[in-house]
């Protein structure tokens, strides 16, 4: 990007640990480094992201009643700028056949490879792998004074 900055997509787990109390170590990293991103204004989402996260907190982890994780889900729509559509699922057709990823989460690297993110941030993929044009770096295997930059 000419602008110099790094667009990084955020896989659904480091969202949610934003407001998981029962993991506080990993709720200040990310909420550190999420700030370090949306500061940067490079934090980019699918809707995909956003209904798995809204699903995770209010079912699988029960960490917020529905109303309160709608608004949660709504704030996070500002972000929300890769696209979810059919090239973005002939992708990770792609993704999958190349790399043997899930597909869930093949579908996010599809996203952010099509809104042509830089980066990738999850714990649960391999950490400095590249993809489509992607890094993955697990967020929680950086240096804690690690600086989103080219």
């Amino acid at each position: 990007m000419p602008n110099g900055k790094v667009s990084c997509f955020v896989d659904t787990n480091l969202i949610v640990y934003t407001i998981d109390p029962n993991e506080p170590e990993k709720r200040r990293r990310t909420k550190d480094f999420l700030n370090q991103i949306i500061k940067r204004h490079t934090l980019v989402l699918s809707p995909q992201s956003i209904n798995e996260c809204y699903r995770v907190v209010t079912e699988r982890r029960g960490l917020m009643p529905r109303n309160e994780a709608r608004l949660f889900a709504y704030a996070l729509t500002e972000f929300c700028t890769a696209g979810y559509d059919f090239e973005v699922t002939q992708r990770a057709w792609q993704i999958q056949d190349r790399h043997g990823f899930s597909w869930w989460d093949c579908v996010l690297l599809a996203s952010a490879s099509h809104a042509g993110c830089d980066l990738f941030l999850s714990e649960d993929l391999q950490h400095n792998r590249r993809v489509d044009g992607l890094t993955i770096l697990d967020p929680f295997k950086l240096d804690a004074d690690f600086q989103l930059s080219r």
